[in-house]
């Protein structure tokens, strides 16, 4: 697991093992059901999953082999909208 983008984000797993803000990997048993979950910070957005994963939604696997997955985390827009 590993984290990418200008934007800041934590990235956790169930079962427990993973949060990705201070602990990017962890021993998971063979067979065994893991599914990831992005949150982004205030002021950034999760722009998505590269690697093993893909899309926006969460990450989820039965483990056989070793993954490689990486969270993009990306600076928010700025709000263009005038305002009221």
């Amino acid at each position: 697991m590993s984290k990418t983008g200008a934007g800041t984000g934590t990235v956790t797993s169930t079962p427990a093992g993973i949060d990705c803000g201070s602990t990017c990997s962890a021993a998971v048993s063979s067979g065994q059901s893991i599914t990831f979950t992005a949150t982004p910070a205030a002021g950034s957005v999760f722009a998505g999953w590269a690697g093993d994963c893909s899309g926006t939604g969460k990450c989820m696997f039965i483990m056989y082999r070793n993954r490689n997955v990486t969270a993009t985390f990306n600076v928010a827009p700025a709000d263009t909208a005038p305002p009221t």
